[in-house]
């Protein structure tokens, strides 16, 4: 017997792979009260931290029940996760899966101190001059940015972290046998995969930037740009949903980064056709390249969505959240596809 064919059938354990998926299902819960928070402009609504004015029942009204409800969700988050890695920790002989634990737990306590680091940046005096200090920057807004956008992509990582424990935790994974490919494994499938994974990470990025520098309106109309393919950036017309005072510069760079946003936006349409078109009929990668077509296209229409309604609280939040989902589905993409080619190439390998 092929000693290869038993090398992923490992113990499973319902329970902690459940654990898992509810950790998975509150990060994303997480990730649509953050956005709430950054929609509704209740970022500041807070101005202390960890306690809200003092205390952990403030009065939920206005800002104070998008930003104190974030908070509190996050607390039940990083209280899912620190129980999660000390799980795995006792419970896998997985050295690899123990570690990624340890991560998703340093990524959350992380997560928080940045969440708190954003709202004392603009209050508190002493903060204010520690950011100034490390960034050499001296605007309380810039520093404000850098850490709201941090913090963003930071909350988008820990998904992709508890969503690949889920794949690492699940049956499917540890007792199923492979068979995705009959012949050869296309081996250009897994540079594809990461490929797509780093572009679609690069697009949560300038999401973010979008976002949290208030770019989302800085062009008016979609999916063309000014009633044309590319901005007229030399001659950029009046725009009346720009926030007033602006500089034209500041006009500039806020089409520029937008469209930039686009352009990543229609590269990854373009890049997840291609692997439809090639690779769908596979039996498993199949279904997730599937599920990955399904969510990018519902994302283009939300990201059209955002600006025929002027960003309404409801789009740009299902317009953060399908992107979490598109970035934990390209995960599970370039994961299932390593193990895939890997365990096809030593089911090949002669009987010893």
């Amino acid at each position: 017997m092929n000693s290869t064919n038993t090398a992923y059938r490992q113990n499973y354990y319902k329970s902690l792979h459940g654990f898992a998926l509810v950790t998975a299902i509150v990060a994303v819960g997480l990730i649509v009260a953050g956005a709430l928070v950054t929609s509704t402009k209740s970022g500041d609504a807070v101005p202390d931290w960890p306690l809200s004015y003092g205390t952990l029942a403030p009065t939920m009204i206005g800002g104070i029940l998008y930003e104190h409800s974030h908070r509190l969700i996050a607390g039940l988050t990083g209280i899912l996760i620190t129980i999660l890695a000390i799980w795995l920790w006792r419970k896998y002989p997985n050295q690899k899966l123990r570690w990624l634990g340890v991560a998703a737990f340093l990524a959350v306590v992380f997560q928080a101190v940045l969440g708190g680091l954003r709202v004392l940046v603009v209050s508190t005096a002493s903060v204010q001059n520690a950011a100034v200090s490390v960034t050499g920057i001296s605007s309380i807004e810039t520093n404000r940015l850098i850490v709201a956008i941090i913090h963003g992509c930071l909350a988008q990582s820990i998904l992709a972290l508890l969503f690949a424990i889920v794949l690492f935790t699940s049956r499917s994974w540890l007792q199923e046998r492979v068979t995705e490919f009959p012949g050869n494994p296309p081996r250009q499938l897994r540079g594809l995969s990461i490929i797509l994974l780093s572009v679609v990470f690069g697009q949560l990025i300038l999401g973010a930037v979008v976002r949290h520098t208030g770019a989302g309106l800085s062009i008016p109309d979609f999916p063309l740009a000014f009633g044309g393919l590319i901005p007229p950036f030399g001659n950029l017309p009046v725009n009346p949903y720009m926030p007033h005072p602006f500089s034209y510069h500041e006009y500039v760079v806020k089409v520029a980064v937008h469209f930039a946003h686009r352009l990543v936006g229609f590269s990854i349409v373009a890049f997840i056709v291609y692997l439809f078109v090639k690779y769908r009929s596979l039996p498993r990668l199949g279904k997730y390249v599937k599920i990955l077509t399904g969510l990018i296209v519902v994302q283009i229409f939300l990201g059209g969505l955002n600006i025929w309604t002027h960003i309404s609280i409801l789009s740009t939040v299902l317009h953060v959240v399908t992107g979490s989902l598109i970035l934990a589905g390209s995960v599970i993409l370039v994961l299932w596809t390593g193990r895939s080619i890997k365990e096809s190439v030593l089911q090949k390998e002669p009987v010893r």
